[in-house]
């Protein structure tokens, strides 16, 4: 399986985040649209950090929908990973915001794969800042 590296984008508290194309793809940043129903996204913590509690996925499709599926992590460090996967199903040029569980999804090696079902998805993904 191809894959493609995402690295999460650390938003600023109390800043206007930089423009993501999330729902219209573009490829660009971290909004990066599948190219092959085979490929995945390997999602990374931004430089210096570590995914928590505080991560989201913006997942967006174009006129045909499809099905993003976070995989179930590894034992240790996802000690919830016997849940298993999570699919999520979009429609045609449907729009998601998801905050998942790092407990369930986190690798062993401090990623997150998420795989999509078809070409057209697109996916952007964002840290959300604590407070000082």
């Amino acid at each position: 399986m191809a894959t493609t590296a995402i690295t999460a984008e650390l938003l600023t508290l109390n800043t206007r985040s930089s423009d993501f194309p999330y729902i219209a793809g573009g490829g660009t940043a971290n909004a990066i649209v599948a190219t092959s129903a085979t490929d995945g996204w390997i999602v990374s913590p931004p430089s210096g950090t570590t995914f928590d509690e505080r991560l989201v996925f913006i997942l967006g499709s174009d006129g045909s929908g499809g099905t993003v599926t976070f995989k179930a992590g590894d034992r240790y460090p996802a000690q919830r990973a016997d849940l298993g996967d999570m699919a999520v199903t979009l429609a045609g040029d449907d729009g998601r915001v998801v905050c998942v569980e790092t407990s369930r999804f986190l690798q062993n090696d401090g990623t997150i794969n998420v795989i999509p079902s078809t070409t057209g998805l697109v996916i952007t993904v964002v840290c959300i800042p604590k407070a000082a």
